[in-house]
């Protein structure tokens, strides 16, 4: 019985009738992509996945699913997750920068500093934004050596593009106004990031609701501050030189 038993589980498989071919699941088709589409394609994929999660709660795996492509592709372009996270705050900086320079290169840009930093608040307020940005200062990847920031050095760029105006508004030497240009360019940083922080609890202490209105008055008046300190600054350096 034992003999008949091992007979029949190795029992070789019944040919199939050739009126009944058995079917194979249609593979998709691979596509193609250059690299710079494949990591753009990733990058727009971390993008849908952040919006719908917290970083923490997420990792390569889930953004590879949602691109449709493998684990090691993702890891290939950005290295870890810290890389992939500094890649998608990186693209957002860039192309919020971009948008300043471009505004700051109008004719009345300078008289209108309010919207200017209205962009930079509209933008840290954007819900991924805020939720990578929080990940990193909690998981202290904004003191590592290859953080993004570090380097660009983009606001450098703003600040030199911003002290040129400045000079070409009042005769006096861009190269002078830089430093100061570069102090008032962090105190306005540092307060956005706060504020987008911390409003609710910041305004509420004053007995107010967080509103649209009052973030437009304190980035006007913000705006009026920093402009009235740098052109008096300017006009300082040039009686200086004149002298």
């Amino acid at each position: 019985m034992a003999n008949i038993a091992f007979v029949n589980e190795f029992r070789p498989p019944e040919k199939m009738s050739p009126s009944a071919p058995r079917e194979s699941a249609p593979r998709a088709p691979r596509r193609r992509r250059l690299p710079t589409e494949a990591r753009q394609e990733i990058l727009q994929a971390a993008e849908r996945v952040f919006a719908k999660s917290h970083a923490d709660a997420v990792g390569l795996k889930e953004i590879a699913e949602e691109a449709g492509v493998s684990h090691a592709l993702v890891t290939h372009y950005f290295g870890t997750f810290g890389g992939l996270v500094d890649a998608v705050l990186e693209q957002r900086v860039v192309a919020l920068r971009e948008r300043m320079l471009a505004r700051m290169a109008e004719p009345s840009a300078l008289s209108r500093p309010g919207e200017l930093l209205t962009m930079l608040f509209d933008s840290l307020e954007e819900p991924v934004y805020k939720r990578l940005w929080m990940w990193v200062l909690a998981t202290e990847r904004s003191a590592a050596a290859d953080f993004f920031p570090l380097r660009q050095k983009g606001l450098r760029q703003v600040a030199e593009q911003l002290a040129t105006a400045i000079a070409e508004a009042t005769g006096a030497p861009a190269v002078a106004l830089v430093p100061e240009v570069e102090r008032m360019l962090l105190i306005a940083v540092s307060t956005a990031y706060g504020y987008t922080v911390g409003k609710p609890a910041l305004v509420g202490a004053l007995g107010k609701t967080p509103s649209r209105e009052v973030d437009r008055a304190l980035q006007e008046s913000l705006g009026e501050m920093i402009r009235e300190h740098l052109f008096r600054f300017a006009a300082r350096v040039q009686g200086a030189g004149s002298q």
